[in-house]
């Protein structure tokens, strides 16, 4: 089903890079090709145009996508994307960088750096959003997940249960919502204070009391895993999001990456990284 998805993107992003080169008169919007950047480029679509010799990526430290020094999903997609492309790249990932901030803006995030074209690409678990779909080009998914609501099982989901979640793209899906469910989550997360820093201090308080933790799926997969008979899923899904690369919009990286992670997804390349990293 994943793939089928992602054949249908990767037509619109191409039908998009068209309109994207037109409206931006065939130039760039990352500001040249200073430092390796891409240059943008090219009315006739992004192959034909004017290619990085090599992609800086950024990345934010996070468990089997990307850790420093230790095998991960990431370095192992760059580097059949580099098998694929011809393409080098060079990671930076400084640990000060954030996904998100509490009033929407993009300063001190990974995607500041492509807005400010610090960065070709922005490379970590990033979930695709309306809001930063309007100020870069993701690429398309390589994966998708649910989110879910994980309680104790002594508890249940019951009354007086405090809501947690992270400070993530998870929590403005929550933020943006038009279900009433969903509303009414965020509404307790932000009456309650039950923004937590990371998954682990979630899981924590979960186990301690009446909480429920809004959690990815394969991280509520570990943690049930982790915690037999204390732990438990509430209910259904809350959502279904997807998760992606990103570049500079108009980047002629774009429609290039794309094709390349197309071909990987075919091989199975991408799904057996997942498994052997994530899953």
């Amino acid at each position: 089903m994943l793939f089928n998805f992602l054949v249908l993107l990767i037509a619109v992003c191409s039908l998009s890079g068209t309109l994207d080169a037109q409206a931006y008169g065939g130039g760039s919007s990352g500001g040249g090709s200073s430092g390796g950047g891409s240059s943008g480029g090219g009315s006739s679509g992004c192959l034909n145009a004017t290619l990085p010799s090599e992609i800086r990526v950024s990345s934010i430290q996070a468990t089997g996508y990307y850790t420093p020094g230790k095998p991960n999903f990431l370095v192992d997609v760059l580097d059949a994307l580099k098998a694929a492309t011809g393409i080098s790249y060079v990671i930076s990932a400084r640990t000060d960088l954030n996904y998100s901030n509490p009033d929407g803006s993009f300063a001190g995030t990974v995607f500041q750096e492509l807005i400010s074209n610090n960065a070709d690409l922005a490379a970590t678990d990033l979930t695709i959003t309306s809001a930063r779909e309007a100020v870069v080009d993701f690429l398309v998914p390589f994966s998708q997940y649910e989110l879910q609501l994980v309680v104790n099982t002594a508890f249940g989901l019951g009354n007086g249960v405090q809501y947690l979640c992270r400070q993530t793209a998870d929590l403005e899906l929550l933020k943006n919502a038009k279900n009433a469910t969903l509303q009414a989550i965020y509404a307790n997360i932000q009456a309650g204070n039950g923004i937590v820093d990371t998954t682990e201090a979630g899981i924590a308080k979960v186990l301690s009391g009446n909480f429920a933790y809004v959690i990815e799926s394969p991280d509520a997969d570990k943690q049930l895993a982790t915690n037999p008979g204390k732990l438990a899923r509430a209910g259904g899904p809350l959502a279904k999001s997807y998760l992606a690369l990103a570049v500079q919009q108009g980047s002629a990286l774009r429609e290039k990456l794309n094709v390349a992670l197309i071909k990987l997804q075919e091989q199975g390349v991408i799904d057996d990284l997942l498994r052997k990293h994530i899953l």
